[in-house]
């Protein structure tokens, strides 16, 4: 059996929903319904809550009565409480994962409690939305001759366990109704029943009323036919830790001064997809995981792993920016978007760079609009690096 890993920048044109406008659809009285009952099992009673320097509502949940364990697949699931290990990562208390972002609030969650973001009804109808939009490309696993589609075919007859790679974040001006990711996609299944799951960063006004560059989590055991959801929409993701938790935003690149960054990585331990954060390749802190009793293809191994962009338009007529805004140059790292470190896991969980020699890219979308750039290894800390972005507009879709 052939595996590919692929490395992938997606310009997505998709039309908008129908009766959308910032979240406030005419909803029929079942679907009224169903929108209360899941606010019901997603906002569990909180222990304290947190209202953050960015007007986030943070509830702290009970660890044990949590959102997922009400998922019909993990109502006997045993919660591991940390990984028995991280691939490429040292004990470093001197550089917490909270100090990566801004806008946090100055009190923690009490000891045995998680911090969860509080679910609000028009959070549900614009993830109705997101999950029409991204569900074709899923449905196919290709793009159309309206997306950018750059890939990477690498080792064959291999299975992969994870991947990583240092993004930088930048600020972006997205609208309500489109967003714009830097991510991992890791992959497993046949089209039609796709396991996946992504991360990394999203710019998500519809979720998060600003265009802030925020943490994100994503996964499907059916390409988004019927399961999964973003961050904690839905049931699913096991939150571990006592500091950080989806939708947190990161500190800023400030474009031709200063270039911030930080890393990802998921990693499979225990049968469990976990997802790592941190400041430092050595230095990632666990969040927590995806078990894999929600999966009938990933609870193995992945055959298919991305790094790269998306976006999504609305009925504007115009596609959002990526990256950083700018279309990418590899002369002046402080005035483009970037990942480096580009790896992934193997079975006896070393992180491995991706084989330059493998690269195939193909492009689809305009230059002007978006553009991809494979730097290679360039060397010190950097390992295997791309950098990628562009503006977008109306002339993309």
């Amino acid at each position: 059996m052939s595996f590919v890993l692929y490395f992938i920048l997606f310009s997505v044109t998709l039309i908008s929903i129908t009766h959308y406008v910032d979240a406030k659809r005419n909803l029929s009285k079942a679907e009224e319904d169903d929108i209360e009952k899941q606010l019901k099992i997603l906002n569990k009673k909180p222990v304290k809550t947190i209202t953050t320097k960015i007007g986030d509502i943070i509830d702290c949940i009970d660890i044990y009565k949590q959102p997922a364990f009400d998922h019909p697949l993990l109502k006997d699931h045993k919660l591991q409480l940390a990984p028995s290990s991280i691939p490429g990562v040292i004990a470093n208390k001197t550089n917490p994962s909270y100090s990566i972002f801004r806008g946090l609030q100055n009190k923690r969650c009490p000891s045995g409690t998680v911090p969860i973001r509080r679910t609000t009804r028009d959070d549900l109808v614009n993830a109705k939305q997101f999950t029409k939009k991204i569900e074709p490309f899923y449905a196919t696993n290709t793009s159309s001759n309206t997306n950018s589609d750059y890939h990477v075919k690498a080792i064959e007859g291999k299975k992969y366990y994870g991947a990583l790679s240092s993004m930088s974040t930048h600020d972006l001006t997205v609208y309500r109704g489109e967003f714009s990711t830097s991510q991992i996609w890791i992959v497993n299944g046949p089209i039609n029943e796709i396991n996946a799951i992504e991360f990394g960063l999203i710019h998500d006004p519809s979720l998060f009323r600003d265009s802030r560059a925020r943490l994100y989590g994503s996964w499907t055991a059916d390409g988004h036919r019927s399961t999964g959801c973003r961050n904690m929409l839905c049931r699913g993701f096991m939150q571990i830790s006592t500091t950080v938790t989806f939708g947190q935003d990161y500190r800023p690149s400030i474009y031709g001064r200063e270039a911030h960054e930080n890393y990802f990585m998921v990693n499979l331990n225990a049968g469990n997809w976990w997802l790592n954060v941190g400041p430092y390749a050595d230095a990632m802190e666990p969040i927590g995981y995806w078990p894999g009793a929600l999966f009938n293809h990933l609870n193995v191994s992945a055959s298919v792993v991305r790094h790269g962009a998306f976006v999504s338009k609305t009925s504007r007529g115009s596609t959002p920016p990526m990256g950083n805004g700018y279309i990418p140059q590899t002369d002046d790292y402080f005035k483009t978007a970037f990942m480096s470190q580009m790896k992934y896991i193997d079975e006896a969980s070393n992180l491995l760079d991706i084989d330059p020699n493998s690269i195939k890219i193909r492009k689809s979308a305009p230059p002007h609009c978006y553009d991809i750039k494979f730097a290679g290894n360039v060397g010190e800390y950097w390992d295997m690096t791309m950098v990628y972005g562009g503006p977008g507009g109306p002339t993309c879709t």
